[in-house]
């Protein structure tokens, strides 16, 4: 169980502990909790829960639906939809009920098209005289119109949403919950509980508030519903792994686009030994174009970073294993993997991005799968040597 003490303000050498603001209290009202979440959608955790949806931009409150108002829906220029409903757990027996609300808001948006949801989206924010790409043009300049149009009507059709639940923390049984998640799902979601909790600074009144997941999808065994169509059909029977989250489906779908068929499938197959053999884990990078990241088990060393155009770069492991007193682990890594691949070590920017690269460019994926057992020979030998040093240390 994670326990969370209430922080401290330093300030001239003075110490003053913040003081926990209950929610239970007529103050702070869920409609309260609103008002800060869509003027400071940025409060929001969401980068922890789906790198995908991060940018939000707020488009309106309480949306009507044939279930109900939603209580907050914003997108980003890349088309994604996180919806988000607020709760004060006063009423325990509110607590199922709110997560059935919540995916059942999710089902309907999924039997809108786009021009639906923008109709409805600018009669919610009751300012008509503006499409809803410009609304998003004005976060986003560099934005195009027909992707973020074909993003979103997509998203739409496959049910490919961000539900949080905000509050003041969800005290229930997260099992029970799982159990329920799995029975109502139809769609290709990601569910995020999200706590808030508020401080007063009893020397000026000022409030502090500390976003934090209380629950991720990954802490309830990762669930992510498809909508079922013949593509999914086809990918179940093939046995393919359905929990990966939206995030990751999308960067394996844009990779395919960037790369193929043959060389997707060849990388999913190649982190899936690392895994299984090495314990080399896949970490989704952060930002706005994703990566996979092929990571040590206790997070010390990035073996490459996948980009989602296919290009393979290298974060930290000449640094990372310099923190543990022999940089030249690191060194000798690149260097033995651009004599597999053919390509140049290169030292020539901060150490935090020495890579391979061939005629001064990153070095596409492919190239890398045409060596994929000797990459993964080098990745066992470099950890061996690390294990090795830190053993003598």
């Amino acid at each position: 169980m994670k326990q969370h003490t209430s922080p401290v303000v330093i300030s001239n050498g003075r110490t003053v502990a913040l003081e926990k603001v209950s929610l239970h209290s007529k103050t702070y009202s869920e409609e309260w909790i609103q008002d800060i979440c869509f003027r400071s959608p940025g409060l929001l955790p969401i980068e922890e829960l789906e790198p995908t949806f991060a940018g939000m931009i707020p488009i309106c409150r309480e949306l009507p639906t044939k279930a109900g108002s939603i209580d907050l829906v914003y997108v980003n220029e890349s088309g994604f939809i996180t919806i988000g409903e607020c709760k004060l757990w006063r009423n325990p027996g509110s607590r199922r009920k709110v997560v059935g609300q919540i995916l059942d808001y999710a089902k309907d948006l999924a039997k809108w098209d786009y021009s639906k949801f923008e109709v409805e989206c600018l009669k919610a924010r009751k300012e008509r005289d503006k499409s809803l790409f410009q609304i998003v043009e004005e976060f986003y300049p560099e934005a195009e119109e027909a992707t973020f149009i074909d993003n979103l009507q997509n998203n739409l059709n496959k049910g490919r949403f961000l539900l949080t639940i905000i509050g003041d923390g969800i005290r229930t049984n997260m099992e029970e919950l799982t159990n329920f998640i799995h029975r109502n799902g139809s769609l290709n979601f990601t569910l995020g509980l999200i706590e808030l909790p508020i401080y007063r600074n009893p020397d000026n009144d000022e409030l502090i508030v500390t976003p934090r997941v209380l629950a991720k999808t990954k802490e309830i065994e990762r669930v992510v519903y498809r909508c079922v169509d013949k593509l999914i059909e086809e990918d179940i029977e093939r046995g393919e792994e359905n929990s990966r989250t939206i995030s990751e489906t999308v960067f394996f779908e844009r990779l395919h686009k960037s790369v193929g068929k043959a060389v997707t499938d060849s990388f999913r197959a190649f982190v899936g030994e690392l895994s299984s053999e090495l314990h080399i884990i896949p970490k989704l990078g952060r930002g706005k174009k994703l990566s996979i990241n092929l990571k040590s088990l206790n997070d010390l060393c990035n073996f490459a970073s996948i980009q989602e155009d296919g290009e393979v770069w290298f974060y930290g492991i000449v640094s990372k294993t310099e923190e543990i007193g022999s940089r030249q682990i690191g060194i000798d890594y690149l260097k033995k993997l651009a004599v597999i691949v053919n390509g140049e070590y290169c030292d020539k920017y901060k150490q935090w991005f020495w890579c391979v690269k061939r005629s001064g460019k990153h070095i596409q994926l492919k190239n890398y799968m045409k060596y994929s057992s000797e990459w993964k020979l080098l990745i066992s030998q470099i950890m061996d040597e690390i294990r090795k040093f830190e053993k003598e240390e």
